[in-house]
């Protein structure tokens, strides 16, 4: 019998398989979530496709994707969970309580600084409302928040976008990345110039940072001497902290490095350096739920107070220390 939320599908429990094939990529990692044989997973996308007269995914030697067909139905059946999701939501919060389930993408980075921590004490004020953090670089995230798989981005170099409602954001340095015995380590900012000729342990070339990175070199004409790249940021300070090289980074504030003490963030004060921001966003076309709203509300106010903690750190860092008054001689 049909549920009537989806008019003329009759085999309405198969659209969460097929959701489930969608964002696995795979028959046999959807079956696993699911918790039933490849081989009913299976059954059951032939039966949508037998009742659509279409193919919704095409198999080949890398594995499955979605037809033309298969990405229109994703789209709709998305919404439908989504809105679902909100329904359940807005009904819990009638009856009082914060409940729910908040899918959250962060950068590797901010997780590791500003997350944990925010997690930890989210939890103890809401323990009703659960949470699915996604990790990965900005443009995945941002791309993950237009399609509807995650409900609250948070990463450094968010683009500005009409289709996205920044829930608070603050501006970033560029800055190089060095160990403290490194000759740049004890400089207030440097000038790009001062970097040229140094091994550089490069971010991906699909990233915001690497367009900035090129364009810095490129101002002064020089390019970067690139020994690694990598995708990730964290694998970047690790190995500048081994010495293999140094690196740049966008940072809410210079100075020395919360988790590595050898490790230090010297401003690059070149008024050619793109700068960046650090943002925190939903989606402005997209109704949040309950659960989601407090969240979001939550992760504004938690920012707000990290950020200025983090600035007030540094400008106590910058302040030269005040000499004590000579004692005057007898």
């Amino acid at each position: 019998m049909p549920l009537g939320l989806l008019p003329d599908f009759v085999n309405t429990s198969a659209l969460r398989y097929f959701y489930e094939v969608a964002n696995a990529g795979s028959f046999r990692r959807a079956a696993d979530k699911i918790r039933i044989a490849p081989s009913a997973v299976s059954r059951q996308i032939q039966l949508i496709e037998e009742e659509l007269g279409v193919k919704l995914f095409e198999r080949g030697r890398k594995g499955i994707r979605l037809t033309v067909a298969g990405e229109a139905l994703m789209y709709r059946v998305r919404r439908t969970i989504n809105e679902l999701s909100s329904a359940r939501a807005e009904i819990g919060a009638l009856n009082g309580s914060h409940r729910g389930v908040v899918t959250l993408g962060v950068n590797e980075t901010i997780a590791r600084q500003f997350v944990t921590g925010f997690l930890t004490r989210f939890h103890k004020a809401y323990p009703d409302i659960t949470f699915n953090v996604v990790v990965g670089n900005t443009e995945a995230v941002i791309d993950r928040l237009m399609r509807g798989d995650i409900d609250i981005a948070l990463g450094h170099a968010m683009p500005e976008h009409r289709e996205l409602k920044r829930i608070a954001s603050f501006k970033l340095e560029t800055c190089a990345m060095v160990r403290k015995e490194h000759r740049l380590g004890a400089q207030k900012f440097v000038q790009v110039s001062d970097l040229v000729g140094e091994e550089l342990i490069m971010p991906d070339e699909n990233s915001f940072l690497f367009q900035v990175v090129n364009a810095m070199f490129a101002q002064v004409g020089a390019r970067p001497v690139s020994i690694i790249s990598t995708n990730s940021f964290e694998l970047m300070a690790d190995l500048v902290t081994s010495g293999a090289g140094i690196g740049v980074q966008i940072r809410l504030s210079p100075g020395q490095d919360e988790m590595r003490p050898g490790v230090v963030y010297v401003p690059i004060r070149n008024p050619e350096v793109r700068s960046a921001v650090l943002a925190c966003c939903i989606h402005a076309g997209r109704t949040p739920t309950a659960a989601v709203s407090t969240c979001a509300l939550e992760l504004g106010h938690a920012l707000r107070s990290w950020t200025q903690a983090s600035t007030a750190v540094q400008e106590l860092e910058d302040t030269p220390r005040a000499r004590k008054p000579a004692r005057a001689g007898r």
